[in-house]
């Protein structure tokens, strides 16, 4: 099985309506090592997983001059941390065949991921790169991906913002 790296879906919402940002974004060395680890139900705690092989991941947004998204990247290559991003998923996430009609990069061979912010939480300019980490990361630690916005966004206390992130499964 193959992990295609596919669409990031950006969802901001506020006074100046509804707007979208979509991006590619690739999965890592350390991403790739946790899909093989779930091929075969490995059950031991991984980068992105609890002792119990459940996913444990949060998702950060970065507004700083962050290296291009590569294979062997880890947090030390991003810059920029948005305060108030690194969230867990939101409940029910990860999952496949996503159902909410916002993801328009869902479907039945594709793991999505998402994580929705309030007003209150993850306000800034330029917001540029966005990528899942593990829980408490350090200034060193893995990436499962990383993805880069041509188009930087700004999210102000009156927007809410959604975050798709999803990763195509082929057995090609």
């Amino acid at each position: 099985m193959r992990v295609i790296s596919t669409k990031v879906v950006v969802i901001l919402e506020g006074p100046g309506g509804r707007r979208v940002h979509e991006s590619t974004n690739i999965v890592t060395d350390a991403g790739d090592l946790f899909y093989a680890e779930r091929g075969v139900a490995q059950a031991v705690p991984t980068n992105f997983t609890t002792a119990g092989g459940v996913f444990d991941g949060i998702m950060e947004l970065y507004n700083g001059a962050s290296g291009v998204p590569a294979k062997g990247n880890n947090r030390s290559s991003l810059v920029g941390l948005v305060a108030g991003s690194a969230k867990a998923m939101d409940a029910t996430y990860p999952k496949i065949n996503d159902s909410d009609p916002d993801n328009t990069g869902a479907g039945t061979d594709i793991v999505t991921y998402r994580v929705s912010y309030l007003t209150t939480e993850a306000n800034a300019t330029g917001i540029a790169d966005v990528i899942i980490t593990n829980p408490t990361p350090g200034a060193s630690e893995p990436l499962l991906m990383h993805a880069e916005f041509a188009a930087p966004f700004d999210k102000t206390s009156s927007d809410t913002l959604k975050v798709f992130v999803n990763h195509r499964m082929n057995g090609v």
